[in-house]
């Protein structure tokens, strides 16, 4: 599944092929199987990102299918 994030650190809003989501019922945070790639800065972790108002929106659609 593609997500909408924003980079922190080049602040560019892109998409990512983040394949199958799911939930860490510890850290109540998204766990991707694949990595997030922003196209400037390569690899970056969850806590590098923002995830943008629809990719909020995204992840919620996920969840609430599951």
């Amino acid at each position: 599944m593609e997500i909408n994030f924003e980079c922190k650190k080049c602040n560019q809003i892109f998409y990512s092929e983040v394949g199958k989501i799911k939930m860490n019922e510890q850290t109540f945070r998204p766990d991707f199987e694949e990595e997030v790639k922003c196209p400037r800065c390569g690899v970056r972790t969850i806590d590098e990102v923002f995830l943008t108002e629809l990719g909020q929106s995204q992840i919620t659609e996920v969840m609430m299918n599951i």
